[in-house]
């Protein structure tokens, strides 16, 4: 009887949980999957690695987003017409021109914090929103150096701190099984708790732009394992359905929210696959899925595009002034 009443609370709850969200107008969900090629993406297992990989196990592996997502969307760079918008091939160049719209002098990872203003602070600033409702979570450290030039201006929960947040019990409480819960490599969080972090925000606190960034896939690629690398982007495939799958739950908040997903750089081909940031052209290439307000629902396209697109798109789609071109098949009228 105690169990029966216990999982009617758990339901009640639940419930509450997904229906609190107060409609405040245009929101943006921006999900970053760290150095995940186009192959996988696009295509599944790499076929001259395959011999990494249990004989029985599937090639296909962003399987819900192509059988379900796909075409209730736009997808680019199935045809080598999407690109990041930095100079190199690397993780911090390529994410701060993502948050600035145009790449800049960082070359590689150590280059400090983004001198200029991303779109997550020119958003806030201009919709005078409080910093809990532009919120960061990022596995990796180094995500910190471009999402703002200013963090007091957003929520930062961003390997190994949680910044400007007041002391939500289960935020920390992932943060202490996090920390005690450390990968083998360096400067992250497992992508396991980034994830059920961002998803206690969007649940309880509705924010108006959030931002997900996961880091594992690129990590299993530097240190050579491939089937590390394939079983984290079938778990960002999951992930990505139950973004999908709550948003359906939020009512309006949900039907105001557009979805962006993307990655900030490829990698080699084949046997080279493990490394990136050389002149390679192929590590430039990449993709995006966006679904949600706005976006004409097309499936794939062959425009032409690149990450500079992001945020004058996501400028626009808030109902401000887009700071460059926006991306093809959106449109707010």
């Amino acid at each position: 009887m105690k169990t029966l009443l216990f999982l009617i609370l758990g339901l009640l709850l639940c419930s509450f949980e997904l229906n609190a969200c107060e409609n405040k107008g245009p929101n943006i969900i921006l999900f970053t999957l760290d150095g995940v090629r186009r192959q996988e993406f696009f295509k599944g297992t790499d076929p001259i690695l395959r011999d990494q990989l249990p004989s029985n196990e599937p090639t296909s592996i962003f399987k819900s987003l192509w059988s379900k997502q796909s075409n209730q969307g736009i997808i680019f760079g199935s045809s080598d017409h999407y690109q990041i918008a930095s100079h190199v091939s690397v993780s911090l160049p390529s994410y701060q021109a993502l948050f600035t719209g145009h790449a800049n002098d960082c070359k590689d990872n150590h280059c400090g914090t983004i001198q200029e203003k991303t779109f997550l602070e020119t958003i806030a600033q201009t919709l005078k929103l409080p910093a809990k409702d532009v919120a960061a979570f990022a596995s990796w450290e180094g995500l910190k150096f471009a999402v703002a030039s200013d963090a007091s201006k957003i929520t930062e929960v961003i390997y190994p701190e949680i910044v400007n947040f007041p002391k939500d019990p289960v935020l920390m409480n992932l943060q202490h099984q996090a920390m005690k819960d450390l990968p083998t490599w360096h400067e992250s969080r497992k992508d396991q708790y980034t994830f059920e972090m961002g998803m206690h925000y969007l649940k309880n606190y509705c924010p108006r732009i959030l931002y997900l960034s996961l880091v594992d896939s690129d990590e299993y690629g530097h240190i050579g394992d491939y089937p590390g690398y394939v079983k984290s982007l079938r778990t960002y495939d999951s992930y990505l359905e139950k973004i999908i799958q709550t948003l359906n739950l939020l009512g309006d908040y949900g039907k105001q929210t557009t979805l962006f997903v993307t990655t900030d750089h490829s990698r080699g081909d084949g046997l080279k696959w493990t490394i990136h940031g050389t002149d390679d052209p192929v590590e430039k290439n990449v993709f995006l899925f966006m679904k949600g307000r706005g976006v004409h629902p097309i499936g794939l396209t062959n425009k032409s595009a690149t990450h500079a697109n992001i945020r004058p798109s996501i400028e626009y789609l808030m109902g401000i002034k887009p700071t460059g071109p926006v991306l093809p098949h959106l449109s707010i009228q």
